[in-house]
């Protein structure tokens, strides 16, 4: 008796067999239960490509070496039902050209089934990666989440799920960007059908919702919650329990305890915000739970941390800054007026007790002063375009604001990136020579420095401050 596995690579198409111009080279990866990918050569454009074939093995197989037969007439409905699925996931990933969502070449029908052409990416899957790494650094966390996010977007924006986003169909490339690969609405369309395809869900991954007949329940909710599942697992180095384990008497540790003091706190609150069980408790869009990714934590008390839940408009980040503004300056003159009272046996331990107090003091001194500087600077920074923030004034009905480029090196250009920060994949440029530049009122900060939001042309993105300088001229002209 054959194992599923072996039934599956004996299932495979034959190494050298060709599908109209592409020959196949091998299998990639362990098929799975609903088709089996290839890694084939285009002998066209002479380069390589994914081919992902619908067969299903619970109630299709191959006779020969390429025909796909049902195995039964009982399971023809849900052979074909499942092709036409195949078909129109196909037709729908086609539409889409994005740099984190897996490029749809083409589909077509042959040996009594259907394929999808892909692009193949050079690298391993998140699976691999986390064998090696085992746990992510806040930092190579979000370098991949929040690309995906922004392919997660698109997808949902075109009214599509992805349903089975796991560290197995993630890709991380070998220039360490990420790729979603592998979506599961065909195959999960086929078990709601038939309830007969191996492994609808994946356990640890998949929310409640999925586990049931009623796909209206469904929405980006449910492929957020797979992302926080996975997101769980590269912090602490295993998935969740399963969404049905929970139910009762949740197994789970939050990513408030796991992550504590190694990650973000409003970062850890969003994984178990997304794996939240109910999905009306769950972040209803990719942007409402970015945005609750991206709220700065303030260094409170832990009687007094509470969860931030709502969008951190600009008055909440210049109110935070006053806030830590003033602790800096708290904090310095506490340790300036720091004095010692040690109870001394001997002269000589008296003097080694009192030179370390001081340089304990004067480390933490420096280090209070160095905040202190630091974000006053941010401070003034952030006054540069929002002058009465601090204040708490509403400048909501204010006119458009606009900037020169400054600082920028001869014949050279400002990238506009995609999010803020300055390996983020660029949105367009605009020339050192370039005025007038629109401000869109919204700022973020990164490692100390202010990123701002604005529009040349059509781009929209995101540029360091350090580089725009208010223009009064454009500002008169724009309003004239």
């Amino acid at each position: 008796m054959l194992t599923l596995e072996e039934q599956q690579h004996r299932n495979a198409l034959p190494q050298g067999f060709w599908l109209n111009e592409y020959q196949i080279e091998s299998v990639l990866g362990k098929p799975g239960g609903f088709g089996i990918t290839y890694l084939a050569t285009d002998t066209h454009l002479r380069q390589s490509v994914a081919i992902k074939e619908y067969l299903p093995t619970d109630f299709a197989i191959r006779e020969g070496i390429s025909t796909v037969y049902v195995r039964s007439s009982s399971y023809d409905e849900s052979f074909q039902w499942g092709l036409k699925c195949f078909i129109e996931e196909s037709r729908v990933l086609a539409k889409f050209n994005h740099p984190y969502i897996v490029r749809v070449l083409r589909f077509f029908e042959a040996n009594g089934t259907a394929y999808m052409v892909m692009e193949y990416q050079k690298g391993r899957s998140l699976t691999d990666y986390l064998k090696q790494q085992r746990i992510l650094v806040e930092d190579q966390l979000l370098a991949i989440v929040h690309p995906l996010l922004d392919g997660l977007r698109e997808i949902h924006k075109a009214g599509f799920l992805h349903r089975d986003i796991k560290p197995n169909n993630i890709y991380i490339r070998e220039d360490n960007t990420p790729v979603l690969l592998d979506f599961g609405s065909a195959r999960y369309a086929v078990g709601q059908k038939t309830r007969s395809v191996t492994s609808i869900v994946t356990p640890g991954y998949a929310p409640l919702e999925q586990y049931d007949n009623n796909i209206n329940d469904q929405g980006p909710w449910t492929d957020l919650y797979a992302l926080g599942a996975v997101m769980y697992c590269a912090i602490s180095g295993e998935a969740p329990p399963a969404a049905t384990r929970r139910v009762m008497k949740d197994p789970m540790v939050p990513a408030v305890k796991v992550g504590k003091g190694k990650y973000n706190k409003n970062l850890l609150q969003a994984i178990d915000w997304a794996l939240r069980l109910s999905e009306e408790d769950r972040p209803q869009t990719v942007e409402q739970w970015q945005d609750k990714m991206l709220v700065p934590t303030l260094p409170t008390s832990s009687s007094t941390e509470r969860l931030y839940q709502s969008r951190c408009s600009f008055v909440n980040v210049a109110s935070m800054v006053v806030i830590l503004l003033l602790g800096a300056a708290c904090a310095v003159l506490f340790y300036k007026n720091q004095t010692h009272n040690v109870e001394i046996t001997t002269e000589r331990s008296a003097r080694q007790i009192a030179e370390q107090q001081l340089e304990i003091e004067r480390k933490l001194r420096q280090k209070a002063e160095q905040d202190y500087f630091q974000v006053k600077a941010s401070i003034e920074e952030v006054q540069r375009f929002e002058p009465q923030a601090v204040a708490k004034i509403d400048h909501s009905n204010e006119a458009d604001k606009y900037y020169d480029i400054v600082n920028v090196e001869v014949d050279d250009f400002l990238n506009v990136r995609e999010f803020p920060g300055h390996l983020n994949k660029p949105m367009g440029s605009i020339p050192q020579t370039e005025k007038c530049i629109k401000y869109l009122g919204n700022l973020r900060f990164v490692k100390g420095q202010v990123w701002v939001k604005v529009q040349y042309k059509e781009a929209h993105g995101w540029v360091n401050s350090y580089y725009l300088m208010g223009s009064e001229r454009c500002d008169e002209e724009k309003k004239n």
